[in-house]
């Protein structure tokens, strides 16, 4: 019995292989690139001489933020969940970090600033800085403690994750209101 090969079953075949070899030669080079970009994010955070540039709040909200926040936000493009925002910044210069950022959402404990206004402010040194590689994603979180600007009683546990996109994801957790997150773009001072 003779087994007949098509032409066109041949040029097939060649183009799937072709075609999984350009794939297996891109993602080399992608890997390379990431790998890249890793080592980058590394030295820069290693530097600590960098801004993150706030774009995004990421209020935590009850049930009552909510309600507030989507009355605010009405025709606005944002939700009560995600507020576009500008001017709004991390630093890091040294060993000193100052930030200032908005804040939307609920007050626990009652401080000493309730009229001084309501965003994030603080400066200095951080306590218990660390800063480590993720174990399963290409990214570094940083996590430190800092106190408020104008509170002597207000203190701050901030984490944050960057990735090799120069993004950067932000949780603070206060310890008189609700949590909130912020997303940045991530950038080298000059």
């Amino acid at each position: 019995m003779k087994h007949r090969i098509s032409i066109s079953s041949l040029v097939y075949t060649l183009a799937i292989v072709v075609s999984m070899l350009a794939i297996s030669c891109k993602s080399s080079e992608s890997l390379a690139e990431r790998a890249e970009e890793l080592n980058n994010l590394e030295k820069t955070l290693n530097n600590k001489d960098f801004k993150i540039d706030i774009n995004t709040a990421l209020p935590f909200n009850t049930n009552a933020t909510t309600q507030v926040l989507n009355n605010l936000t009405r025709y606005t493009g944002n939700t009560a969940n995600r507020i576009n925002v500008n001017g709004y910044y991390i630093t890091f210069k040294n060993d000193s970090v100052t930030g200032y950022l908005p804040y939307y959402g609920e007050q626990r404990l009652s401080s000493t600033r309730y009229n001084n206004g309501l965003g994030i402010e603080f400066s200095g040194v951080p306590q218990d800085y660390e800063l480590s590689k993720h174990q399963k994603k290409d990214a570094y979180i940083m996590q430190f403690t800092i106190k408020d600007d104008r509170d002597t009683v207000e203190s701050y546990k901030i984490f944050i994750t960057f990735f090799p996109s120069n993004t950067a994801d932000v949780n603070i957790v206060s310890s008189h209101r609700n949590a909130i997150g912020y997303r940045g773009q991530l950038r080298a001072l000059e």
